[in-house]
Parts: C-alpha cells; sequence; structure tokens
C-alpha cells in the first residue's frame, strides 16, 4: 500500500508538472498581485491554530522533520480527491541553473533523490514523503549520471494532502524548504498560475489548505459516526 501511494504520488505530481510546463514560459514574465487581489479571501476555519503556527519561525520549521504530528484521521485518498499544493523555482532573467547547482541547494536542505529520479523530503526514518521536487525539463527527472552537464530552468515542488501527519505543520515545512532553496539559488518563486508567490498568495494557499483538512476531517468523522 505503501508502494502504491508513492506510484500515485509521483504520478500525480508529474501530471500537474506536465500541465504547468505547457505554459510555463509563455507566463514567466508575469509577476503580478491583479490575481489576488481579485480572489475572494477565504475566512480561516481553525483561527486558533493558524495563530499558533504563525508565530513560530521558519527556522523553526526547517528543524522539525521529525516531531510533525502523526494525524490519527488520516485516510488515504484517491488522486482526484487530493489537494496538491504546487511552488515553482525558476532562474531569474529566463536564464539556467546549472544541473550540479541545483542538486546540490536540494540537498542541502534535507532533499533526496528517491525513487523515480525526482527529489523528496522525508519524515525521519520512517521515509514517508512529505513533499517533492521535480525538474522544469521534461520528464521532470534527475540523470546524476548526466547532471553536469544539464541546465534547468527551475524546479516544482510539490505536496500532495492529506498526508498521515499534520498537513499544516507539512506545509509550512515545505514552504520553509522551498524558500531556502530559493535563497541558496538566488532564484523566484512563482504559483502555479506563473505569478509571482507573494505573501498574499502563500497566505491565500495556506487558507485553502486548512479549510481543505477541515472538510476532510469533517467528512472521515461523519463516516465513522
Amino acid at each position: 500500500m505503501e508502494e502504491m501511494r508513492w506510484i500515485l504520488l509521483v504520478l500525480g505530481g508529474l501530471l500537474v508538472l506536465g500541465i504547468y510546463l505547457f505554459g510555463i514560459w509563455s507566463k514567466s514574465d508575469v509577476h503580478t498581485d491583479s490575481q489576488t487581489n481579485e480572489r475572494i479571501e477565504p475566512s480561516i476555519i481553525n483561527s486558533d491554530e493558524n495563530s499558533k503556527l504563525s508565530d513560530i519561525s521558519q527556522d523553526d520549521f526547517a528543524k522539525k522533520s521529525q516531531g510533525l504530528i502523526i494525524d490519527p484521521t488520516f485516510k488515504e485518498l484517491e488522486p482526484e480527491k487530493q489537494f496538491v499544493v504546487t511552488v515553482r523555482l525558476v532562474a531569474i532573467n529566463n536564464s539556467s541553473y546549472a544541473g550540479d547547482d541545483l542538486v546540490l541547494a536540494l540537498r542541502e536542505h534535507g532533499m533526496q533523490l528517491g525513487e523515480y529520479g525526482i527529489f523528496h523530503y522525508y519524515k525521519d526514518e520512517s521515509k514517508s514523503i512529505i513533499f517533492s521536487a521535480a525538474s522544469l525539463v521534461e520528464p521532470g527527472t534527475f540523470d546524476l549520471k548526466k547532471i553536469k552537464d544539464q541546465k534547468i530552468p527551475g524546479i516544482t515542488f510539490f505536496m500532495s494532502l492529506p498526508l498521515a501527519v499534520n498537513g499544516i505543520e507539512a506545509f509550512d515545512e515545505m514552504l520553509s524548504v522551498v524558500k531556502k532553496v530559493s535563497i541558496t539559488l538566488k532564484g523566484e518563486l512563482l504559483d502555479e498560475s506563473g505569478s509571482s508567490f507573494s505573501i498574499q498568495r502563500e497566505r491565500y494557499i495556506r487558507e485553502q489548505v486548512i479549510e481543505y483538512l477541515f472538510e476532510i476531517k469533517k467528512q472521515n468523522s461523519s463516516n465513522h459516526g
């Protein structure tokens, strides 16, 4: 079952990646928050949890990979019912990264090359995948034998919810790692539509995650009731 979940996770992520690749370069110059301003911001379902997590620094989350709380309500869902969070990191000015520089940055911040040729961020020794990173060069995999000769325009980080650990903590930890990799590579973060990953956009997605997990938890409670 765990192997099947990995396969579904990776296939789902690569499917999302393929869709995004189709329009990436045509949208990569769009760096405006106009879409954010047009959105109706949802209310936060669990304001106490959000407030508590907001007080924790990014460095704290980077150190908590072994402290993610196991979610007792976790239930494995079909890929079409999962919520996929995606953040792209691209080289500025439409340039590219040397393949080995990109790989070193991912490893420096706790990611490991796993099955299917993409990088994963694991929860301690259990090897439960928290989030993954794929190359923006089709088919999204990293070939370490040829990596020194490759030029890669960027990477896509993606997380498929729900997880067997606390989803909000996992989301915050993913963003902590993504931002640190971005600083190391001096890159630019974009959302799934190719717009700048602004603070407003980050908060909006975080609220979407909270609402999604709240609904999943409610559904699971109803099914067991």
